[in-house]
């Protein structure tokens, strides 16, 4: 049996986590970023904090990515496959994370929880080009749907965007969800042959090598004193869950459903997040918040449904 028959006969020889939790759980587990990544940014700059994030949850994804594969076939997959993994590594972790943390301080927050959700909208488009993937009428009404869901919920229901006072600022967030949609492709492609665990621990360790390099060049000031527990309990829960646990669960999503299904299941991000902006941050929501979180709910519902037909198609 070659490889690659191992590798796809490899899932129906053990249990699968089904498809619905591989939808909620990035998203989910992302959308917890914004009310954690706030209490920390006030000791850690954004620089050393993608840094530290990376760095660590690096070190952890491969100890694990090393566990599933072992070691030898750690490094023969680098071997195999290095110039995916470092296109991977440069543009969905280095590029992605240091254009977002850009356009964050130069924009508004509605701005950029909008603008930050168009990676699905690139991602279908790609996908369609490189991947040869169709799209069906559902996916389409479903991606609709649920942009318009988002559009509602950031603009609280005036219908009226908040550019900010730089348009720089929202192009780089741009540019971040663009990079993100790209690694979402190019993931799809090396999950054909590789294992997503160590897919996600070499582009991780790129990424992280990066933007390390990165935090040594900028020299971002840290006022050690305001290191606390919580601070700290806080970068590591950073630099485990949403850098390592959802990003595996994601590539094990690629790798069994198309890369638009996939992109578009995190338009759920920014419901959870305002979920958790509630529950930690104690927000108020209003009927914007409810209305268009229904649609996105609908929406990411058409397009399950939708992928789903056009793969037994």
């Amino acid at each position: 049996m070659t490889q690659r028959k191992a590798v796809a006969a490899a899932p129906a020889r053990k249990k699968q986590i089904p498809i619905g939790v591989l939808l909620l759980l990035p998203s989910l587990i992302w959308s917890t970023v914004f009310p954690f990544s706030k209490l920390v940014l006030e000791v850690i700059p954004p620089t050393l904090l993608a840094a530290l994030r990376f760095a660590i949850g690096a070190c952890f994804l491969t100890v694990y990515a090393v566990y599933i594969a072992g070691w030898r076939e750690f490094i023969a997959a680098w071997k195999r496959s290095w110039p995916w993994f470092t296109a991977l590594g440069a543009i969905g972790i280095f590029l992605n994370n240091l254009l977002q943390n850009m356009g964050l301080s130069l924009s508004t927050a509605s701005s950029t929880s909008l603008l930050g959700s168009v990676d699905p909208v690139f991602a279908v488009i790609l996908s369609a080009i490189f991947l040869g993937e169709t799209l069906n009428c559902l996916k389409l009404i479903g991606l609709i749907t649920t942009f318009i869901g988002i559009f509602v919920v950031t603009t609280d229901g005036t219908w009226v965007l908040d550019w900010g006072s730089s348009g720089l600022g929202n192009l780089l967030v741009i540019a971040a969800a663009f990079c993100y949609s790209v690694y979402t492709v190019l993931s799809k492609r090396v999950l054909r042959h590789e294992d997503p665990p160590v897919v996600v621990a070499w582009a991780t360790n790129i990424g992280a090598v990066l933007l390390v390099a990165m935090a040594l060049i900028t020299k971002p000031a840290l006022d050690w004193s305001a290191l606390n527990t919580p601070i700290i309990l806080n970068t590591l829960y950073l630099s485990i869950v949403p850098t390592s646990v959802s990003v595996v669960a994601y590539a094990y999503l690629l790798q069994r459903v198309q890369a638009s299904l996939a992109a578009i299941s995190l338009f759920l991000i920014p419901v959870f997040s305002l979920i958790w902006s509630v529950l930690l941050l104690h927000e108020e929501l209003g009927w914007p918040v409810f209305a268009g979180g229904a649609l996105i709910v609908l929406g990411v519902a058409l397009s399950v449904i939708g992928g789903r037909r056009q793969k037994i198609s």
